[in-house]
């Protein structure tokens, strides 16, 4: 009696996984598997990129790991009121009207916070990862 098809086909995408996984682990001809794996890399990677948006008269995320460097953010407001994104060291003042998407630069080498000038409680960070 044959299995149905659809248990065949089970088994074969199984033993195609494990195919494709064992291959996957497997090292070079000489057992120095070193090309491929670089133990000394970071694994986390902060980004050249991010966004922040601004809703209900908040930042999201209020803490955001940025790449030490240049970075740029783009803030997106879906508030109805005007905002501004500001780093707590003056070297970014950006205004963000209302339905706006802005996007900024920032050159950092140490974390910094951020605040809206308009409204002083809305406050966050940028982290140097």
């Amino acid at each position: 009696m044959k299995p149905p098809r659809t248990r065949i086909a089970m088994l074969f995408a199984a033993l195609m996984a494990l195919t494709i996984a064992t291959g996957a682990c497997s090292s070079d001809s000489d057992g120095d598997d070193s090309a491929t794996t670089a133990p000394d890399e970071p694994t986390d990677i902060a980004p050249r990129a991010a966004a922040i948006n601004i809703a209900d008269f908040t930042f999201e995320p209020t803490s955001l790991a940025v790449a030490s460097g240049s970075t740029e953010i783009t803030i997106t407001n879906a508030d109805s009121a005007d905002h501004t994104f500001t780093l707590d060291d003056d070297s970014v003042d950006q205004a963000v009207a209302a339905g706006e998407n802005v996007s900024v630069t920032v050159e950092l080498s140490e974390s910094v916070g951020f605040h809206c000038e308009i409204h002083p409680d809305m406050t966050g960070t940028l982290e140097i990862a």
